[in-house]
């Protein structure tokens, strides 16, 4: 166990090992006009900077290459800030500074009262990594088992949070609010991340690339996603679900939370969504599978778009628009309320069928 006794350190990158825990320590991100510098990283797949291809770097790069990766971390404690509003030449990529970067290969991660503020990428981002080349046509699982209570994301330049091909997903008690918006600053980096001219930092967003972006058995539970530039809560992939290695992302859940669709939302009011390219939203087989809400108040609409098995147990759905949601190419979505509660929901919706 590294201890850093509440103190205030200014870094660059920690490049961490297997079968650590760090603990109570408050990071300052030094400003940098390179890109793919996290405060803390967990794996590599890099060589970009002088940074990244520190020893430190490329042990963590030959380490996150294969299963199980980089293992048994645990962050307790820690605040970190990426001091996004003196970080220099955005303007040339969006850069991967994270709060926490975990890349490539890894399990049996436990990230507990953490905050990452300021940071000009993502609060906390878990990505395959280009370890994982799509090339292959298999399904991976890269990040597994995977703890996070009491984080707190809030004033970073995109994300609250983001990831993609994980197996073993929970995350309790936290809240992902302001992201995706301004910040005082005359730096690049106080400005906030755009798409086409949008805007579009989400609360977390789970965005898969493909084959080797599945997501299974993931919980969020007790968590705020609200005040966000855009959606609380996004789930998209571009996976052709008719390939033949596909698996579904599978086994979802949202319980005991709260949503928002943001103050700048370019995809409009949906606070919460799941989502395909629109190419792929016709196959037979959806992409996702199996999602419940429960316990969860929506401020905005549902997006659900080549989803199937939906269940909304005890959610309510603030909105002045005619319609609850919209369900495109959408199976079996259903809902219940156990109180005294009547509301009936009203969709718009394509090509779906069993939709209550």
């Amino acid at each position: 166990m590294i201890d850093g006794q509440n103190k205030t350190y200014y870094v660059t990158s920690l490049w961490l090992k297997s079968d650590i825990e760090l603990k109570n320590f408050v990071l300052y991100a030094i400003p940098t006009q390179e890109s793919d510098v996290s405060v803390i990283s967990i794996g590599n797949d890099l060589h970009t900077n002088k940074y990244n291809r520190s020893k430190e770097a490329q042990e963590a790069f030959v380490a996150s290459q294969t299963y199980p990766g980089i293992q048994n971390i645990v962050l307790d404690n820690i605040i970190i800030d990426g001091n996004r509003a003196l970080q220099p030449a955005l303007e040339v990529r969006d850069g991967g500074k994270h709060g926490i970067s975990i890349k490539g290969f890894s399990n049996n991660i436990t990230i507990k009262n953490v905050t990452a503020r300021n940071c000009v990428t993502d609060g906390i981002a878990l990505y395959r990594g280009l370890h994982t080349t799509l090339d292959r046509g298999v399904e991976v699982f890269a990040i597994r088992n995977i703890r996070i209570d009491n984080f707190q994301a809030f004033n970073n330049r995109r994300h609250g949070g983001s990831g993609d091909s994980i197996e073993n997903f929970r995350c309790t008690n936290s809240r992902f609010e302001n992201n995706g918006l301004d910040v005082w600053g005359k730096f690049s980096g106080a400005k906030p991340a755009v798409f086409n001219g949008n805007v579009y930092g989400n609360g977390w967003i789970m965005e898969g690339y493909g084959l080797g972006s599945g997501i299974r058995n993931i919980i969020f539970d007790q968590c705020s996603f609200i005040s966000n530039a855009a959606s609380g809560l996004l789930f998209y992939d571009v996976a052709n679900s008719s390939d033949r290695n596909f698996i579904f992302r599978d086994k979802i859940k949202i319980l005991n939370s709260t949503l928002d669709s943001g103050v700048q939302n370019p995809t409009g009011d949906f606070g919460l969504i799941f989502t395909s390219n629109i190419e792929n939203k016709k196959n037979h087989i959806k992409l996702y599978n199996q999602v419940l809400v429960s316990n969860t108040t929506i401020t905005g609409k549902i997006l659900l778009r080549s989803v199937q098995n939906v269940h909304l147990l005890d959610v309510n759905i603030i909105t002045r628009d005619e319609t609850h949601g919209l369900l495109d190419y959408a199976d079996n979505v259903s809902y219940l309320f156990t109180t005294n509660k009547k509301t009936i929901f009203t969709w718009e919706h394509y090509n779906g069928k069993n939709i209550q």
